[in-house]
């Protein structure tokens, strides 16, 4: 069992202090009674104040591909604090690293063709409906039930109007479960509501008939290719050429949330992953290692925009020199000898979700594993060989399982996120699969 005194003693003193967490969802990302506080991380472990330590599968909800204080990371950082200045304002001045971290992502995703730096996944979203709008001249945009794309007032939570009365627009319900809504809050702005159709994901029809009566009125369509905060739900084949097409058709902007599989997945992403191209894709989380990064790439018709100043993306800290050296050290770690640090990991991951995919069927519980390589899903009560492409085909997932199995995890000292969620990194070894595998057969024995 893990020690607690000095996390509860601190818990106190930060509860106090704090109203909630750094992050607040309506469900606790914490596994414990208690908040974690981390001391210190090395590779692909880290350690607490009571001198625990954890095999992290969190990832720092994302950015940590490379693991913790990877070296070549490390110095690449120190070199520039010991020679310049971690802010020198947007726009005011540059760097050498500016253009090399540009012409590295013009390479190496399929899309981009130009480059606007932000520092969150949120703002990066927002800038990309911004250019859209200003590119179209239309008002709507469109997005899919189930995915995250920040936490600004007209693009978070809402759940999908089954019977829409005209528009489909996202109704948002007070009283729902935090689980069927984690994302609903109070204090948004009333008109916001209005700005975005909501629709079923992976529903072709659905989305082609809608844009038969009001195509017309959207200006961008975005989405995440593998929606990896909702049961990491798989495009059907065909469905992301299908919007590519219609996206073409109704001249409407096709933008993919690259926030979290961007540089995870691959080094060209999910759209290169998938082999489908957008017009414009956000990034974040993965590209800088861990710094706070994010960026809007695409067409050079949509994002010369930002050029001749029609559209404006301003913000003190776009392209900061120290993010812009970790976003440059985190690449060229990632493209090494044609990415072989991403064959490393695949294998790696492969051992442990086929592990606990044996161990589940050795207790004879059901379990669906899947997502992509750097990162995959865990959903019990499902069928292991049924794939998940709607909510629908979730209906059945053991959520109370996933719980227990979640916060029992931490206390064998395994460090995943709720809602059966894990994060890989490159740092990850075959040691911390064995270790992950005892204390998983361990866990499922119990429940």
């Amino acid at each position: 069992m893990l020690k607690t005194e000095k996390n509860r003693e601190l818990t106190e003193k930060f509860n106090a202090l704090y109203p909630g967490g750094h992050t607040n969802l309506r469900v606790s990302l914490e596994a414990t009674q208690h908040r974690v506080f981390i001391v210190r991380a090395e590779g692909s472990r880290i350690w607490d104040v009571d001198g625990n330590e954890y095999i992290d599968y969190q990832g720092g909800l994302g950015p940590n591909i490379l693991g913790h204080r990877h070296p070549e990371y490390v110095k690449a950082l120190k070199d520039l604090l010991d020679t310049s200045s971690p802010c020198l304002g947007s726009g005011l001045f540059h760097t050498p690293d500016d253009i090399e971290v540009a012409e590295k992502l013009v390479k190496h995703v399929p899309c981009a063709e130009r480059v606007k730096f932000c520092l969150s996944g949120s703002e990066a979203v927002q800038l990309a409906i911004r250019l859209a709008r200003g590119y179209t001249g239309r008002p709507h945009f469109i997005r899919f039930g189930g995915h995250y794309h920040g936490w600004f007032d007209n693009i978070v939570g809402g759940m999908v109007d089954p019977n829409p009365k005209g528009k489909p627009y996202p109704f948002y319900d007070p009283d729902a479960d935090p689980m069927t809504d984690p994302f609903f809050t109070k204090g948004r702005a009333p008109a916001t509501d209005k700005e975005s159709f909501l629709l079923p994901w992976n529903d072709a029809d659905v989305l082609e008939d809608t844009l038969k009566k009001y195509g017309d009125e959207v200006a961008l369509i975005h989405f995440e290719a593998l929606v990896v905060n909702h049961g990491a739900m798989e495009p059907r084949p065909g469905f992301l050429q299908k919007v590519r097409e219609l996206c073409t058709k109704y001249g409407i902007v096709m933008s993919i949330d690259e926030v979290i599989t961007g540089f995870r997945t691959g080094i060209g992403g999910a759209q290169g992953h998938y082999g489908v191209t957008p017009d414009l894709a956000t990034f974040g989380k993965a590209m800088a290692g861990g710094l706070p990064f994010s960026a809007v790439v695409g067409k050079a018709e949509i994002m010369e925009q930002l050029r001749d100043r029609s559209v404006l993306g301003p913000g003190t800290f776009n392209g900061n020199p120290l993010g812009m050296r970790a976003v440059l050290a985190t690449l060229k770690i990632l493209e090494k000898d044609n990415g072989a640090v991403y064959a490393k990991m695949e294998k790696v991951q492969k051992r442990l979700t086929d592990g606990l995919s044996a161990i589940a069927k050795k207790y004879g519980i059901p379990l669906r594993i899947q997502g992509a390589r750097g990162l995959f899903y865990t959903a019990f009560g499902l069928d292991s060989d049924k794939v998940v492409y709607t909510e629908e085909d979730m209906a059945n997932m053991d959520a109370g399982k996933m719980i227990q199995f979640w916060a029992a995890l931490k206390q064998e000292g395994i460090s995943a996120l709720l809602g059966g969620r894990w994060y890989m990194s490159i740092a990850h070894t075959d040691e911390d699969v064995t270790r992950t595998l005892e204390a998983a057969d361990k866990v499922m024995a119990t429940l």
